[in-house]
């Protein structure tokens, strides 16, 4: 499986693994939180907290929480959709045999992470299904008020297809991936979430580029 690895706020990076501090990970593995489509029981037209719902998959875990924000003035996730933890997709995972889903969420919607605090460092793996996406169409990831990576219509397009590992380092706030979309093929993988302290244990020896620059192309063992 290739991976696209971009770094993100001016990462040092070093080959081999330097001494850290692992404050938390997450890879989507408990199998209770597998279930069906879900349906999100609020006013789609009121930005809110998604809350869990009885056999249908879990949008909320240990550590992560899922937001809904009113960006197109439609149905959201009231229609029942494919968001949450899951096991399904061609797409496979990057760790384990679970994952976190988005796909025709109808406005906007955010999975945050804990906040631990400032000078941390973190991963995250993303997968973009390949498919048509239109202007309106946007992916983000951010830590507190900055943006590691950002996708509109092209850059969505042009990133499909592979999973990509987005890393940064020296952050502080919350963690969060935001996808704005309106069709069921449009859809985003979140998988192996790694927040740590101290030295950043590089996963390969990668060319620093700065604010999510391309850094290298590597073959995930």
């Amino acid at each position: 499986m290739k991976t696209l690895v971009l770094t993100g706020l001016f990462v040092a990076l070093a080959a081999g693994t330097a001494s850290a501090g692992m404050l938390y990970s997450q890879s989507f593995e408990n199998p209770d939180w597998l279930g069906g489509k879900y349906y999100d029981t609020g006013d789609a037209a009121v930005d809110h907290w998604l809350t869990n719902n009885a056999g249908e998959a879990a949008v909320n875990g240990d550590g992560f929480n899922a937001w809904y924000g009113n960006t197109r003035d439609s149905v959201g996730l009231t229609d029942g959709d494919y968001v949450g933890v899951t096991s399904y997709g061609s797409q496979g995972f990057y760790d384990g045999d679970q994952g976190y889903q988005m796909s025709d969420t109808d406005g906007m919607m955010s999975l945050f992470f804990d906040d631990y605090g400032s000078d941390v460092n973190f991963s995250v793996a993303i997968y973009i299904a390949s498919t048509g996406y239109e202007s309106d169409d946007s992916l983000s990831i951010e830590y507190g008020n900055t943006v590691i990576a950002s996708f509109g219509e092209l850059e969505l397009e042009g990133s499909a297809g592979t999973w990509m590992l987005i890393e940064g380092s020296g952050v502080s706030g919350q963690l969060s991936v935001n996808f704005d979309s309106n069709s069921g093929s449009e859809a985003v993988f979140i998988d192996a979430v790694n927040i740590w302290t101290g030295d950043v244990p590089a996963p390969g020896a990668l060319a620093l580029l700065g604010l999510a620059g391309l850094a290298s192309r590597r073959r995930r063992k």
